[in-house]
């Protein structure tokens, strides 16, 4: 991290070209993203001084595209074929899947594209696919659908983009003519960022650099953090296997971090038993320890993310731009958000989009209008046909002409309809089934907590269940961006308040230009730097992910950890971590526990601040990587690591941890914890929330 990798890559290409060694044809140079292609290209053009349009440097992907269009009549396509994107491809597979006469929860399309585009990635063609590979989803009979799928893109001359890499590695190994040809081409092949490179697209390399073995890969397997999408970090870790006699050479002079962010960053990944090792090194000052900071809970966090905001650009060390929040999960943005929406402090959410303005938001959002305000017909619109119900464009015509002629809302429109013959007999019963919901949840509006009802709303309309079903690697996201919304709600005595909360929040929400700090999350992050970043959210179950620990197990374990590293090493001069003692989930409060990663922290280079949280350590665990080893299984967090927490009292007020007290709203309960004007109560009947101290009465 920050020891000039690429520039390693880019300084050789230019080296290999001024001496002489080959000519532009005779180079290949791979990257992952458009953007870093870009990247590669102007600085290689910087350094020749001469452009370097129509050489062979790019992506995987365009490459592969590139290969396979010369020779795409080998393998049964023509030259103009075409590359479908994720909508064209979901279009397909659901002709194919609907001559099965499988629903959506047999064979959901998303799921068995996902699985089919792993297999590509995989360099799995169907023939090689086995009964293990496929699994029992669609009956079994994945294999044959991928078959299908296979054929039917060589009918439409089309291709996905994980045939790009498929069909090439097919081609090389079916015609040793065309794939001679460019190994004799290239005589050297380079490669940025390998730790990222999935198995078909190690194969393809590994197919190419057989004649001249003069293959550079430059790669930190410490930044391999995207085996959820197919990396293997195998790849970089065998490479003196796979390519015997290969010199290795380490970079580990670091040119972006102080002293004590990188000893805070080798300290953490240190613990991590699949690397290869390097000590990160740097001539730049020990700077300013690593201050890990205590809190209450989101909100005490994102006020004191702001106050440093504040206090920093007050103090002319940075503009805002150079300033980063780094979150493990993207629905860990809305605290931050709101508190710079009130501060005035401008902000960009980078590759991705404002809280309130995500979909399945705004979608919540609507059904708790459509509820609570009968006149919105604008929310009404959203929402009667989310989820897909069948209440389509037609029976809005419907809805729209009769509320027009009698100059009433949508909804008083809909019940007049549904007693009348206006719609068909399946659009009509589905219509009433809605309405006596919306009614039946604004009954409960007075005698349900708002919370729940908001719950209660998500779960019966459906919508819950249309993420749950949803297979897509975004679907876990918005999933905990409506958890995140209910737990938003919990701020607030009622529904309209926060509603109106809302419309405020959005009111503001105007995207301001030049400085502006930025949010993101942690995978966002990578290849990017900052002077100054905070890292929140550092608690067992947020970070490491709790998905990513009940999943990979151990394996997960160290992809967050190297997710970590790749954090922490984005920051240049200054570096806050915050955890805190206590989270809001759906509403009601729960203790969290300080991240494992915080106690992996070297001493040394690190400042523990804040009050909540005063002692925490590990308990011993024996490294032990055995296929059988316990550690190898999917446990909750809480059971592999157990932190001793202890809560700070404050006595300012004259209650103390365990004093029995009276609430006028909750009733008896005891006292949990205490923080300046707040306490946390376990209550009798209403359970653990917190309140103002001057809310309750000693009993």
């Amino acid at each position: 991290a920050g020891t000039g990798k690429t520039r390693v890559l880019t300084t050789r290409i230019a080296h290999i070209l001024l001496t002489g060694r080959a000519h532009p044809g005779q180079i290949l140079a791979v990257t992952f993203t458009n953007k870093a292609a870009r990247e590669m290209k102007e600085r290689i053009g910087e350094l020749l001084q001469r452009p370097v349009e129509g050489w062979w440097l790019g992506t995987f992907h365009a490459l592969a595209a590139r290969i396979l269009r010369r020779h795409a009549e080998r393998i049964g396509l023509q030259s103009n074929f075409t590359i479908l994107d994720e909508d064209d491809q979901l279009r397909l597979l659901k002709q194919i899947l609907a001559t099965y006469n499988f629903d959506d929860k047999a064979a959901p399309p998303r799921l068995v594209n996902a699985i089919i585009q792993r297999w590509k990635d995989k360099a799995l063609t169907p023939d090689q696919v086995t009964r293990h590979d496929a699994g029992n989803l669609a009956e079994g009979k994945l294999k044959e659908i991928y078959t299908q799928y296979q054929a039917r893109l060589l009918t439409l001359n089309a291709c996905d983009f994980g045939d790009m890499l498929l069909h090439c590695i097919t081609l090389f190994q079916k015609f040793p003519d065309v794939l001679l040809m460019y190994q004799n081409q290239f005589t050297y092949l380079l490669v940025d960022e390998y730790q990222d490179a999935n198995v078909a697209q190690y194969l393809w390399l590994r197919l190419l650099a057989q004649t001249h073995k003069n293959l550079c890969v430059v790669g930190d397997d410490d930044q391999s953090i995207y085996g959820w999408r197919g990396a293997e970090v195998r790849n970089i870790l065998r490479f003196e296997e796979d390519f015997p006699g290969a010199a290795v050479v380490r970079l580990e002079q670091n040119y972006r971090s102080t002293g004590k962010i990188l000893e805070a960053a080798s300290g953490v990944i240190a613990n991590n038993s699949g690397r290869l090792g390097k000590t990160l090194w740097t001539d730049a000052d020990q700077g300013q320890h690593v201050r890990v900071h205590a809190i209450w809970d989101a909100d005490e966090e994102a006020r004191f993310v702001a106050d440093e905001i504040e206090t920093l650009q007050r103090r002319k060390t940075a503009q805002l731009s150079e300033m980063a929040i780094l979150v493990r999960a993207s629905f860990q943005t809305r605290e931050f958000e709101e508190r710079f929406l009130q501060l005035g402090i401008p902000y960009r959410v980078y590759g991705g989009l404002r809280f309130y303005e995500r979909l399945e938001i705004r979608d919540a959002l609507a059904y708790l209008r459509a509820v609570m305000q009968p006149r919105d017909d604008l929310a009404f619109e959203r929402i009667i046909n989310t989820p897909k119900r069948g209440l389509g464009d037609a029976t809005l015509q419907t809805l729209h002409r009769v509320a027009r002629g009698a100059q009433i809302p949508l909804q008083e429109a809909a019940l007049r309809v549904i007693e009348t013959d206006e719609l068909k007999p399946k659009p009509r019963s589905t219509l009433r089934e809605l309405m006596q919901k919306i009614l039946r949840w604004r009954g409960q509006a007075d005698v349900t907590p708002h919370t729940e009802l908001a719950q209660i709303i998500l779960e019966e309309s459906g919508y819950t269940e249309h993420w749950l079903k949803d297979k897509s690697p975004e679907a876990a996201g918005r999933l905990e961006n409506l958890k995140e919304l209910i737990s938003a709600m919990g701020e607030f005595h009622s529904l309209e308040e926060f509603l109106e909360h809302v419309s405020l929040v959005m009111e503001n929400n105007e995207q301001a230009n030049g400085d502006m700090v930025t949010l993101m999350t942690l995978h966002s992050s990578k290849g990017l730097e900052f002077p100054i970043v905070f890292l929140p959210g550092w608690e067992e179950g947020i970070f490491p992910s709790q998905k990513s620990l009940d999943e990979n197990g151990v394996t997960g374990l160290e992809e967050e950890r190297r997710l970590a590293y790749v954090g922490i090493t984005r920051a240049r001069m200054h570096l806050y971590i915050t955890y805190a003692g206590s989270r809001r989930v759906y509403g009601q409060w729960q203790h969290a526990i300080p991240s494992r990663f915080i106690s992996e922290l070297p001493n040394a280079a690190v400042e523990h601040t804040g009050n909540v949280i005063k002692a925490y350590e590990t308990t011993p665990r024996q490294r032990n990587n055995s296929p059988g080893n316990f550690y190898q299984r999917a446990l909750p967090a809480a059971e592999t690591y157990q932190p001793k927490v202890q809560i700070e009292v404050d006595r300012a007020h004259g209650l103390v941890r365990g004093a029995r007290v009276f609430h006028q709203k909750f009733g008896m309960g005891t006292v949990r914890a205490t923080e300046h004007d707040k306490v946390e109560v376990k209550f009798d009947h209403a359970g653990t929330k917190k309140v103002m101290a001057s809310f309750v009465k000693p009993a």
